[in-house]
């Protein structure tokens, strides 16, 4: 039992870090598309 515990440690471990890496990824990406859009409509108006 202690060595599937150790073997799985760094594997969740990776899994939880690729999802911050995606959460991050999403959220930088919709902030890069509020600001071009709020540029172009204050560029319109």
């Amino acid at each position: 039992m202690d060595f599937m515990r150790v073997k799985l440690e760094p594997e969740t471990a990776f899994i939880g870090k690729k999802f911050a890496y995606l959460f991050i990824g999403v959220i930088f990406s919709l902030n890069v598309i509020t600001f071009i859009w709020f540029f172009l409509f204050s560029k319109l108006n």
